[in-house]
C-alpha cells in the first residue's frame, strides 16, 4: 500500500533544513510507534533479515513536494504551508500501523533540526493501491537512488564509493540489491506467488541523472554524506518484484528517503 501524507505548517515563513531526510524519517518512526510500539521497535533496531548481514524496512518515501519552496543555502523556504510526500510499505501490517499512527497524530510535532524546522500537522492522508502490473514496468525516481561498493579510504579505514547510473557496476549492484531485497521479502512471507530466483533485467531510459549529495545527522555522531541520483529506468521482472521495487524501493538506504520511484510508462 502506499500513502500520500499532506503537511500543514503552522507558522509563516517556516524552513525546512535542506537535508530533511533525517528528520523526516525520524518522524515517520515516531507515527509507527503511535500506531504500534512493539513493530515501530522491531523496524527500527532489526528489520527483517536473511542469511546475509543485510536488514531490510520494506518501506520507502519520496522528496518532499512544496510547491513554491525555494532552496536559500542550507534550508528549504516553504512559500505555502503545504508539502506532501508519499510512502510505500510492503508489509501490510506496517501500512496499517502508519495509518493508525497517522489517526493518533492529534497534537501538532516538529519537523526539522536544531537550525531549520517547524511546527506541523497531518491534513490529509490518502491511500492508494498500486496499478497493475506486467513483467515490464517504466519508472522514475521521487526520491534519489543510492547504489555504492566498498572503497577504503586513504587512511585504510572502511569507505564507500557512489555510483552514478552511467558507472561501470552501477546496474550489477542494482539488481543484486533488488535480488537480496526479494529473497528476504519471500522468506518472511511478504511476497504472494513468489518465484524462488526470478530472472531481472534493468535499462537505463535517462540520457542524463540529477545527482543529489545529501547530509546525515550533520554535526553528530554517525555523519554520512551520501550522493544519490534521480533518473529514469526499465524494469523486466515477475510482479512481485516490481511490486517490491515499487513499494520497498531500489538501492539503498530506503528508511532514509532513498530509492522511491512510481511508475510512468514512457511515452
Amino acid at each position: 500500500m502506499r500513502l500520500t501524507i499532506t503537511l500543514q505548517a503552522l507558522e509563516r515563513g517556516t524552513a525546512l533544513p535542506i537535508n530533511y531526510q533525517y528528520p523526516l524519517s525520524s518522524w515517520i518512526y515516531q507515527v509507527l510507534e503511535q500506531g504500534d510500539r512493539e513493530l515501530a521497535d522491531f523496524l527500527h533496531e532489526e528489520g527483517y533479515s536473511g542469511n546475509s548481514h543485510r536488514r531490510f524496512k520494506f518501506y520507502s518515501f519520496s522528496e518532499l513536494r512544496a510547491p513554491g519552496a525555494r532552496v536559500q543555502g542550507n534550508r528549504l523556504a516553504l512559500t505555502r504551508p503545504e508539502a506532501r510526500f508519499s510512502i510505500g510499505f510492503l508489509a501490510n501490517r506496517a501500512a496499517q500501523t502508519m495509518i493508525m499512527g497517522l489517526f493518533r497524530q492529534a497534537e501538532p510535532f516538529w519537523l526539522g533540526d536544531s537550525q531549520y524546522g517547524g511546527r506541523f500537522t497531518v491534513s490529509a492522508v490518502e491511500m492508494q493501491m498500486l496499478p497493475p502490473l506486467r513483467e515490464k514496468a517504466d519508472f522514475f525516481t521521487t526520491s534519489p537512488v543510492v547504489v555504492s561498493i566498498g572503497d577504503p579510504n586513504p587512511d585504510g579505514t572502511p569507505g564507500r564509493k557512489y555510483l552514478s547510473p552511467f558507472d561501470e557496476g552501477f546496474e550489477a549492484q542494482f539488481l543484486g540489491n533488488l535480488q537480496q531485497k526479494y529473497s528476504i521479502a519471500r522468506q518472511h512471507g511478504l511476497l504472494n506467488e513468489a518465484e524462488p530466483e526470478p530472472e531481472a533485467s534493468y535499462t537505463l531510459l535517462s540520457h542524463s541523472a540529477k545527482e543529489k549529495r545529501i547530509d546525515l545527522l550533520r554535526g553528530q555522531p554517525g555523519y554520512t554524506r551520501v550522493r544519490g541520483y534521480k533518473f529514469r529506468f526499465r524494469l523486466h521482472a515477475p510482479e512481485p518484484m516490481l511490486r517490491l521495487a515499487m513499494l520497498a524501493g531500489v538501492g539503498e538506504k530506503n528508511a532514509m528517503g532513498f530509492g522511491a520511484v512510481e511508475e510512468k510508462p514512457i511515452q
